[in-house]
């Protein structure tokens, strides 16, 4: 029962990296995506200080600059590089979760991780929405990990990942943020002494190599400030950000598409 539930799996991963892989090849750029193909044409030290002008943390144009320099400035390269973000974030239900949660925790979050709605979006993108998802992830699991049995490696790959997600994207920084708060306060309820020594540790570190940046992250505050363009409204905005991933754009699309999506979200949650 077991291989055949690890068959199944597979085959999924190998079925849903087809499905996402269906749409990337092609050559049409939009306003963000032409950003972040023109910055892979610049040097490591020129992304960082134009990054600090934007609103984004340099990592991804960095691994974007990885690329053009092995295979050359290739918009299908690029998109293949996001869906592959998707396929990897994907198959960490079958690399991490089955073996912390089980098959069915395993299986249940590949079938999603493929074939939701904004998957398929960030899967064609030349954003850093996918490899975001597959660093914040990696370092919950590993938060997780660390509960169960704290050792050494799965702090130093929980720090690894943790600045990841931080220099990857912000929505990335919040969570880590969140993620090293709660572990925190789990270690601290748990009078986990010797596991509070290497949190501090791991926090001093993760703190240490994101101060560079934390500067700009201050600068880019005071200046987003003046000028912050994204409208909140309430409950419509809390609904769309619940519903969002079960129906892609279609979610703001109009007052059905979003009912549904949100409905779809509700069961599922």
């Amino acid at each position: 029962m077991l291989k055949s539930t690890k068959k199944i799996h597979l085959l999924l991963i190998i079925t849903g990296t087809l499905f996402i892989s269906a749409g990337i090849f092609h050559t049409n750029l939009w306003f963000d995506e032409t950003f972040s193909v023109s910055l892979a044409s610049h040097s490591f030290r020129e992304i960082w200080s134009i990054t600090a002008n934007d609103v984004h943390p340099p990592l991804y144009y960095w691994m974007l600059r990885v690329l053009s320099l092995i295979f050359g400035k290739n918009i299908l390269i690029y998109r293949l590089f996001s869906m592959l973000g998707i396929a990897s974030f994907a198959s960490l239900g079958y690399t991490h979760i089955r073996n912390d949660l089980g098959e069915k925790a395993g299986i249940t979050f590949s079938f999603l991780a493929f074939f939701l709605p904004v998957m398929c979006i960030y899967a064609n993108e030349i954003r850093m929405y996918s490899w975001t998802m597959v660093f914040v992830t990696l370092a919950f699991i590993y938060a997780y990990r660390i509960l169960k049995t704290g050792t050494k490696t799965y702090w130093c790959l929980f720090t690894l990942f943790s600045l990841a997600s931080a220099y990857t994207h912000y929505y990335g920084l919040l969570a880590v943020g969140m993620i090293n708060a709660a572990l925190f306060v789990y270690l601290c309820l748990g009078k986990q002494i010797n596991q509070l020594k290497l949190f501090l540790i791991a926090a001093s570190i993760q703190i240490l190599l994101y101060l560079p940046w934390l500067f700009i992250l201050i600068k880019q505050l005071h200046g987003l400030s003046a000028g912050f363009w994204i409208e909140l409204t309430f409950p419509k905005t809390l609904i769309q950000i619940i519903s969002f991933q079960f129906g892609g754009d279609l979610a703001t699309a109009g007052v059905i598409h979003t009912n549904i999506a949100f409905a779809i979200a509700v069961i599922l949650y």
